[in-house]
């Protein structure tokens, strides 16, 4: 069921004071060994793994011979091991995608999603409870860094992942006592208790930031440069990888055919995903790929891929479905500053 315009507000409200509990069971996760297992996985995706420390990780896209974007992940480095974070609906094809690629590599791959309860602790209330179970560090890690905290006689992995716009980590419950936890954290007990924020505010708050979702603006229908994530997902000095040829052939050129662009829409509207984007005289230059009613701007805003000619901020365009055709204005990203 949807929730208000009212719980909305609430719970965006909630969100950005922390500690807000999210859940983040959608997420999947494969682990990676194996004594070849780094330059494997440097080769198969496009951010930095030789020069990752244990603890350390980045945002990374995994491509296609033809540099078409299958899908993203979260890479982190651990002792004996590498962690692959990415969205659980991907996970059989990019088992099947990793699989085809050992071939004489000692790399042994497995799906460890059922092995944890997926949550996260937003908001700035966040780090305060954090640092009660050990972390106080936690709000100075750089994105896609690892760390522990402790509850009873277990550690958790937790990893820095700011993935709203708001500070965050993502918590790896073991599943014996993710109930336990989840018991602690929201007690009445604390003076900070974390409470549940659903997943549309968090929907809300990540449009806000600009942030790409996994099978909404990052699909294989796009390319790298297409996305505006160049700097926070590709390394130009890493050397080969999968799909790499395009992205520098498209680096040198400077030329792309759409770009990830905003729009705030002008009458109080949420368009559909899906939605054409066209000019006044009718031609389709874009999609909308994810749109919402930003309650910090208190207007219905998109996210789309337009035609690059089009994509400038102050382009007055509509957006079109069924008989509908509404004003839009191109806006740059983000809508609203993350915060961490």
């Amino acid at each position: 069921m949807a929730l208000t315009p009212d719980a909305i507000k609430k719970q965006y409200a909630a969100l950005h004071a922390g500690p807000a509990w999210v859940d983040r069971s959608y997420r999947a996760l494969i682990e990676v060994a194996g004594r070849d297992r780094v330059a494997w996985a440097h080769n198969l995706t496009t951010n930095q793994v030789k020069t990752l420390s244990p603890g350390e990780g980045n945002y990374a896209f995994v491509l296609n011979v033809q540099g078409r974007i299958l899908f993203d992940l979260h890479l982190v480095v651990r002792a004996e091991s590498i962690w692959l974070d990415l969205d659980r609906r991907f996970l059989q094809s990019a088992l099947a995608h990793f699989q085809k690629y050992i071939i004489m590599e000692d790399v042994c791959l497995t799906d460890r999603s059922g092995d944890f309860v997926r949550v996260a602790l937003a908001g700035e209330g966040a780090k305060k409870l954090l640092a009660e179970f050990g972390a106080g560090h936690a709000a100075a890690m750089p994105a896609v860094a690892m760390t522990t905290i402790t509850h009873g006689q277990t550690q958790i992995d937790i990893m820095r992942n700011d993935f709203c716009g708001v500070f965050a980590v993502d918590l790896f419950l073991p599943v014996a006592m993710a109930a336990s936890f989840e018991a602690d954290v929201k007690g009445t007990h604390r003076p900070l208790s974390a409470i549940p924020v659903d997943d549309e505010v968090v929907r809300v708050r990540r449009i806000e930031a600009g942030i790409p979702w996994s099978g909404a603006e990052i699909t294989d229908e796009v390319l790298s440069a297409e996305t505006r994530q160049l700097e926070r997902a590709v390394s130009f000095q890493k050397g080969c990888y999968l799909g790499q040829e395009i992205v520098e052939r498209m680096r040198a050129r400077k030329v792309v055919a759409k770009l990830l662009t905003g729009l705030k829409i002008s009458a109080d509207v949420v368009p559909p995903t899906g939605s054409d984007i066209i000019t006044e005289e009718g031609a389709t230059v874009g999609q909308v790929t994810s749109a919402c009613r930003s309650v910090a701007l208190n207007v219905p805003v998109a996210l789309a891929y337009l035609k690059t000619s089009f994509a400038t901020p102050g382009v007055a365009l509509q957006v079109r479905w069924g008989e509908n055709a509404i004003p839009a204005t191109v806006t740059p990203l983000p809508f609203v500053q993350s915060v961490s």
